[in-house]
C-alpha cells in the first residue's frame, strides 16, 4: 500500500516583508535522520507526496529570516496523518530530533557562573 500526505504550504510574510521560504525532508530511522527532501519554494500551494518506506516522519523547515538559520517541526505520525498544515505546527518547542545540542546554559540557566559568584562576595 503506498501512503501518501497531502501538505498545504501557507502563504505567510518573512521579516523581510517577502513571502517566507518553506522546505520539506523526510525523517528515517531510530535516530531521526534527516534524508531526501521534496519541497523547497515560498508557499501557496497544496502538494501530495508519497512517503517512503523507510520513512519515520517528516521535517518542515521555514526561514522567518533568511539572515538566520531556519526554524522547524518534526511530525512523525505521517501515516496516520493524511494532511499537514505547516501554518499549525510549533515551531517554538524543542524538536524530538533536535538538531541543537543542549548548552551549558540551558542545563544552568539559574546557576550563577564562578566569576558572577566572586564578584558577588567582594
Amino acid at each position: 500500500m503506498t501512503v501518501e500526505v497531502a501538505i498545504v504550504w501557507p502563504v505567510l510574510p518573512n521579516e523581510h516583508g517577502g513571502r517566507m521560504l518553506w522546505f520539506g525532508s523526510w525523517l528515517v530511522g531510530a535516530e531521526g535522520a534527516e534524508a531526501a527532501w521534496f519541497y523547497s519554494g515560498r508557499g501557496g500551494e497544496q502538494g501530495r507526496y508519497r512517503v517512503p518506506p523507510e520513512a519515520t516522519g517528516l521535517r518542515i523547515r521555514r526561514w522567518p529570516n533568511e539572515g538566520f538559520d531556519a526554524e522547524y517541526a518534526d511530525v512523525l505520525d505521517v501515516a496516520e496523518r493524511p494532511e499537514v498544515r505547516p501554518a499549525e505546527l510549533d515551531f517554538d518547542r524543542r524538536q524530538p530530533f533536535s538538531l541543537l545540542e543542549e548548552e551549558e546554559s540551558e542545563r544552568s540557566a539559574s546557576a550563577p557562573d564562578a566569576n558572577e559568584v566572586r564578584e558577588a562576595t567582594r
